[in-house]
């Protein structure tokens, strides 16, 4: 299992519209099946950096996204997503799960 993580610099002051993209990106992968995402902000009127915004969800494997496998709202949304952005950055885990600490031997 992963965890994938979109993290978005946005340019001041546009988190939420950073935000309300990502969502409705991350919206047309789930209905192709992929799990459901969460959108979060950090420093907006909160302790942290500001001018960030992040997608997260898990997926069981890391698979090429495929050209045709992208969905028309993604090509409708993106551009106007990158438009607000400084920097897109692409982060993935793998999660430690109970099952893979024990093949690696350090759980029972």
């Amino acid at each position: 299992m992963y965890m994938v993580r979109r993290v978005c610099k946005t340019k001041p002051g546009q988190a939420w519209a950073v935000a309300g993209y990502l969502a409705k990106i991350c919206e047309a992968y789930e209905e192709n099946g992929r799990e459901k995402a969460r959108i979060y902000i950090e420093g907006q009127g909160l302790p942290g950096t500001p001018n960030r915004v992040y997608a997260e969800w898990v997926q069981d494997s890391i698979e090429p996204n495929w050209p045709q496998n992208i969905p028309q709202a993604v090509r409708d949304f993106n551009p106007k997503l990158q438009e607000l952005l400084d920097e897109y950055l692409l982060e993935i885990f793998e999660v430690a799960t109970p099952e893979k600490l024990v093949q690696r031997g350090v759980a029972q």
